[in-house]
């Protein structure tokens, strides 16, 4: 219904917006299912949090990064930068703890 259709256009939509296609992903996985030993895959949407395996990023965001810079590619698929995430103290903190953890 209604939860449906928000979803669409108001997550998904805007995450495909730079992909010509190639959503999803299907990976076959190497035991069959016990029992009946059918063939098992897993299907999984593309360029979404907790995928199985990194996408590579849509050609249109390739070329936006070469031509722009991550920030204003990243800002212009609906991405906020990470000031905006976290404000100016949890990017400071983010920073020392990945020197520190060098």
């Amino acid at each position: 219904g209604d939860t449906t259709l928000t979803k669409l256009f108001n997550v998904l939509g805007p995450r495909y917006q730079l992909r010509e296609g190639g959503y999803t992903r299907i990976m076959k996985l190497a035991k069959p299912r016990r029992g009946d030993n059918a063939p098992m895959a897993v299907i999984e949407y593309v360029d979404r949090p907790g995928e199985i395996r990194a996408a590579r990023p849509p050609a249109k965001l390739q070329q936006q990064l070469r031509e722009s810079g991550i920030a204003t590619a990243l800002r212009e698929v609906g991405i906020a930068s990470p000031e905006e995430l976290v404000g100016e103290e949890g990017v400071k903190e983010i920073k020392e703890e990945l020197e520190a953890s060098k």
